[in-house]
């Protein structure tokens, strides 16, 4: 498809008209017990269209560029009949110029998926049961087309996830994602990473229920705050479906905390340079030493709130691109030494909120659940829930790790790099 075909036949018609347009190609490889069961690749391309006319506001999507013909004028006649949207103010008038990526992805391109499987699998399994897992190898370009802005940028990464079993089938599972050749190594040692996991199951165990101090991996606390920095969208404040609505300013975790939207992070994948209408993407913190600091903006909420956009359009809904969270200075191994009574908790799924204003939450940990005694690993647990509030956790921060790792495991972690983080009197509770 070519953008300013799309867009030409558009313009016209509307007061205002945007044409994403995206073209990736995908690599995966999945393992299970052991082996390379299946190995698929996607090429795949689609537009966006965003248009507004008399104040109303309509989306589409195109698989195919002789679509159009056929979906223009019910999309324009949808567009007569809708109630306006008194949200939308304008794409963002501004002409812009945009940053330039620095890519540094040469190495990470010449790795060939199947060989690094295999040789992982060989690596890992004289040690455990088995072990499975998926390799993602994953190439994008973009362009925008607004009446003001114009861009294309491209993205590169390779995404990994291992799970492990011992011999009772208790599972630990790692995840690293990189767009990076400077993380080559830390990517060639995956196999490292799951048996150093593996190695620390023992004397298995029905979990406790009580207030824990806990050691969240960075796949746990990645997941916590990819449910978190969502919420930052002014769409979710003026929704209510978010713990820093009416906080702007206020305390809501310890002063260790400070967690950006960083898309100028280029050697994670989902850097960016723009937003959806053409705004410069930058890194913006949303909390900064424990105080919400920004809210996520498009062009038109920022003029609701009064601020500058953020760079963070979707058009309808500011949507946050990749998370960071600042590092501390504390080794791992002395978190654990210097823990008492509490569990390291590697990872965790099924995320509910009960309370979004409040971050009220039930998520169960999985792949790793280790309780820990006078600075030792006693026991390996299983059948636990979280049971608390992430404004809870966030203030309860007593430490975190000088060591980061990138992430992103699923729907349940957007791409995010953050460190080991220690929290105290975490509420815990039985899962079954």
């Amino acid at each position: 498809m070519e953008i300013e075909y799309i867009y030409t036949k558009l313009e016209k018609q509307v007061d205002q008209a945007a044409v994403k347009l995206s073209r990736s190609r995908v690599t995966q490889i999945r393992f299970s017990n052991n082996i390379i069961d299946i190995s698929n690749e996607w090429n795949e391309e689609s537009a966006s269209v965003f248009l507004s006319k008399n104040g109303r506001t309509f989306l589409f999507d195109l698989r195919n560029e002789r679509d159009l013909e056929r979906i223009m004028p019910r999309s324009l006649s949808a567009l007569e009949k809708i109630e306006k949207n008194g949200d939308f103010v304008s794409l963002n008038d501004k002409k812009n110029s945009y940053r330039k990526k620095m890519m540094n992805d040469k190495r990470l391109r010449e790795i060939e998926g199947q060989e690094f499987v295999n040789n992982f699998i060989d690596a890992v399994k004289p040690f455990v049961r088995r072990v499975g897992g998926v390799f993602y190898k994953k190439e994008i370009e973009e362009e925008i087309r607004t009446p003001f802005n114009s861009g294309t940028e491209r993205q590169f990464g390779i995404e990994f996830v291992s799970r492990a079993f011992d011999n009772n089938d208790y599972p630990v599972q790692t995840s690293f994602a990189t767009s990076t050749d400077a993380d080559l190594t830390v990517l060639m040692k995956q196999e490292e990473a799951v048996l150093n996991l593996a190695m620390k199951v023992n004397n298995i165990k029905e979990g406790k229920e009580g207030k824990y101090n806990v050691i969240f991996s960075p796949l746990c606390f990645a997941s916590l705050v990819s449910y978190t920095i969502p919420m930052a969208s002014a769409f979710q404040i003026d929704s209510g479906m978010s713990m820093f609505a009416g906080r702007m300013g206020e305390k809501v975790g310890s002063s260790s905390l400070t967690v950006y939207d960083d898309p100028s992070d280029d050697g994670m994948f989902n850097s960016k340079t723009f937003d959806d209408e053409g705004s410069p993407a930058k890194k913006t913190p949303v909390i900064e030493k424990g105080i919400v600091k920004n809210f996520l903006h498009n062009f038109s909420t920022s003029r609701k709130y009064n601020v500058e956009t953020t760079g963070n359009a979707g058009i309808v809904s500011p949507n946050p691109w990749q998370i960071s969270v600042e590092p501390g200075n504390e080794e791992i191994d002395d978190m654990i030494s210097s823990t008492k009574k509490g569990l390291f908790i590697n990872n965790t799924w099924y995320t509910r909120f009960q309370d979004y204003r409040e971050g009220i939450l039930s998520t169960i940990p999985r792949d790793g659940i280790f309780y820990i005694e006078n600075g030792e690993i006693k026991e390996s647990w299983g059948g636990i829930r979280i049971s608390d509030s992430l404004l809870h956790i966030y203030k309860n921060i007593e430490g975190m790790s000088r060591e980061t790792n990138k992430v992103k495991w699923w729907d349940e972690t957007m791409f995010t790099k953050t460190p080991f983080v220690s929290v105290a009197d975490v509420n815990i509770s039985r899962s079954r």
